[in-house]
Order: C-alpha cells, then sequence, then structure tokens
C-alpha cells in the first residue's frame, strides 16, 4: 500500500494523515466552469490534478463536493491506495489547490493557518478574525467581511465552503 503524504500541508497544519473517495469532484467544476484561480500558483497545481486525476477519471462528469482539509486528504489517500500515480510534488500541489480552493471552513472554531489558507487573508485578518470572535461569534458573510484586511469579493465567491457554527 502507497502512503501518500502532503508534506508542506501536513508540516503546516500538522493535520493527521488517513485514506478517502471524491479526489477529482472539485476540479472538474472549475475547469468545467473555466474559472480563473484564485490565488497565484495555481496554474501549475492544476496541471497537476490534471496529470494525475485525469489518468483514471473524465474530470467533466465529477459532482462539485467541498469537504474538509481531513476528506480531502482521505480522498486522495484512497486514490493512491487504488493506484493513482504522480511525483510528491504533484501530490503535493494537488493538496495545496483542494487547500486553498475546497476546503471547507468554520470560521468560529478554525486555527490562524487555516484562515490565512482557506480565506486567502493575510495573517494580521486571521488574528483580527480570532480576537474578534473570543469577544463574539461569527455569524454570517456579512460580519466576517467586516473584518479588516478580509476581502469581500473572496469571502463571496467562497460562501459555499465558509461555515458559522
Amino acid at each position: 500500500m502507497n502512503t501518500f503524504l502532503p508534506t508542506r500541508m501536513a508540516r503546516r497544519l500538522r493535520i493527521p494523515l488517513s485514506g478517502g473517495l471524491l479526489l477529482v469532484a472539485l476540479f472538474a467544476v472549475a475547469w468545467a466552469a473555466d474559472v480563473a484561480p484564485p490565488a497565484p500558483g495555481l496554474a501549475r497545481e492544476g496541471q497537476s490534478l490534471k496529470a494525475v486525476c485525469a489518468q483514471c477519471h473524465n474530470l467533466q462528469i465529477v459532482m462539485d463536493t467541498p469537504m474538509s482539509y481531513n476528506a480531502w486528504h482521505d480522498t486522495v489517500q484512497t486514490m493512491v491506495d487504488r493506484g493513482a500515480s504522480g511525483t510528491d510534488e504533484q501530490f503535493d500541489d494537488i493538496m495545496d489547490y483542494l487547500h486553498r480552493t475546497m476546503t471547507t471552513i468554520d470560521v468560529n472554531t478554525a486555527h490562524a493557518d487555516e484562515l490565512e489558507i482557506v480565506l486567502n487573508v493575510p495573517e494580521a485578518a486571521a488574528q483580527a478574525i480570532i480576537a474578534r470572535r473570543s469577544m463574539r461569534k461569527f455569524n454570517g458573510l456579512a460580519d466576517l467581511k467586516s473584518v479588516p484586511g478580509v476581502d469581500a469579493s473572496t469571502v463571496d465567491a467562497k460562501a459555499r465552503l465558509i461555515f458559522f457554527k
């Protein structure tokens, strides 16, 4: 059994590694909709996704299913266990892409690193979110957009990924 280790993200976030099932789901939507990458570096990461995942999947027919980082990791691990082949760098690229573009987040419980990556905010904005929620939990997108350093258009674009529990 192969073991996939998303080294950059796992080390940064100290997230446990395991196995899962729907890796390609979110990439098909981005390619089908011809959506521009939301952050620098995503073009290479998207190419890694195509190179690895399109070997076995028709990316046009995969459904769009945002998931947590752990669920994405499990999905990638399952694909590796089933024979997906790629370099460590390609798998890192895929996980980076999924993490930054298709990972769900609970703003009221996420760590600063997770807020930075998923919401694409600078460290100062992530710390402002944490400081604000320690006084009063966020209750919606408008509330989140009021934090200095949080880009309203990014929040709107990622609205389906953002939760407030």
